[in-house]
């Protein structure tokens, strides 16, 4: 019996062998820089047979895009293509890094107008301007820029904000806040995110969706035409403001 089992363990190892084809086996070694991942086939270090061709799928974290692959690209079907391959046949080891950089462009949608952030800090906007809400072709040293119903607010660099448009409510009357880090727009109201997680709002108030005051540790907070919501830092959510549809029902929500 036991010459039966090392006579077929034998088999299959030279069975391996053939199909295989005799190749060589090499490792390609993944990595990354900040503001992003490799997804397929993940990063680390992995064994393939020379010849194989190996998937390469990178993925973005917000605010990032990707640049190009580095290292031992010689075989990278496209280096500045985030889906992509790499085949080895190099006779030697390789290594790849997947390359990302920040990035400050964005777009908001308010009711009848676009807005575009530029990676220069600039701001163009197309659609409706009736009430001045597209005026943001003088804006600089903007990083993030949202929009409501008639009115467009940017984050500037600093801080603070500058807004234009609709005011009928007060929704523009930003432009005393300071240590801003995040913007968010209703229908009628502008809610700003500062740096010690406690939030501001302006403008409309008719549902209550300014009523933000005792909200604290928040790390992002998002507008509807009258609720305003908040992801807490614990991953629970809050909301104020109009509930007819049931839009601020997030009480059992935990986004961990």
């Amino acid at each position: 019996m036991r010459t039966i089992s090392v006579f077929l363990i034998a088999v299959a190892l030279i069975a391996g062998m053939v199909g295989y084809g005799g190749r060589e086996s090499y490792t390609l070694t993944i990595a990354t820089t900040t503001g992003g991942s490799v997804i397929t086939p993940g990063e680390g270090t992995f064994a393939y047979y020379e010849g194989t061709t190996v998937y390469l799928v990178a993925g973005l974290e917000l605010g990032h895009r990707f640049v190009d692959w580095t290292g031992d690209v010689g075989t990278v079907a496209n280096v500045s293509d985030m889906r992509t391959t790499i085949t080895i046949n190099l006779n030697h080891n390789c290594s790849i890094i997947a390359n990302f950089e920040k990035v400050n462009y964005m777009v908001a949608a308010g009711y009848y107008h676009t807005v575009g952030l530029g990676s220069d800090g600039t701001v163009i906007a197309v659609g409706d301007n009736s009430k001045g809400q597209s005026d943001v072709g003088g804006w600089t040293d903007i990083v993030q820029v949202a929009a409501g119903y008639e009115h467009t607010v940017g984050l500037r660099s600093d801080g603070t904000l500058v807004a234009v448009g609709y005011d009928n409510y007060g929704q523009c009357n930003v432009r005393r806040w300071t240590n801003i880090i995040q913007v968010a727009a209703g229908g009628r109201h502008t809610v700003g995110l500062k740096a010690d997680g406690t939030l501001l709002a302006v403008g409309w108030n008719w549902a209550g969706q300014r009523n933000i005051g005792t909200w604290s540790n928040i790390v992002w907070v998002t507008a509807g035409n009258s609720h305003t919501v908040g992801v807490k830092s614990d991953g629970t959510v809050v909301a104020v403001g109009w509930n007819a549809f049931a839009q601020c029902a997030v009480e059992s929500w935990d986004l961990n």
